[in-house]
């Protein structure tokens, strides 16, 4: 009986390991999601200021070189 509780304990405690390693995992994940949210949100920024500059929105076809 105790080797049978020792051996649960000793895979709970492998399975905690692992929770916490996949928890960090995910915390980075979403702050890299987060950067990447603050970085596309620059970009749309940028765009929307150029086509008010150009004062019309850019024309949606392939360059010459295609």
């Amino acid at each position: 009986m105790n080797e049978e509780i020792d051996r649960l304990e000793i895979k709970i405690g492998f399975l905690e390991g692992q929770a916490e390693e996949l928890n960090e995992v995910v915390i980075g994940q979403e702050k890299a999601i987060q950067e990447l949210m603050k970085r596309i949100e620059l970009l749309e920024k940028k765009v929307s200021d150029l086509e008010e500059v150009s004062g019309e929105a850019r024309p949606n076809r392939r360059p010459p070189h295609y």
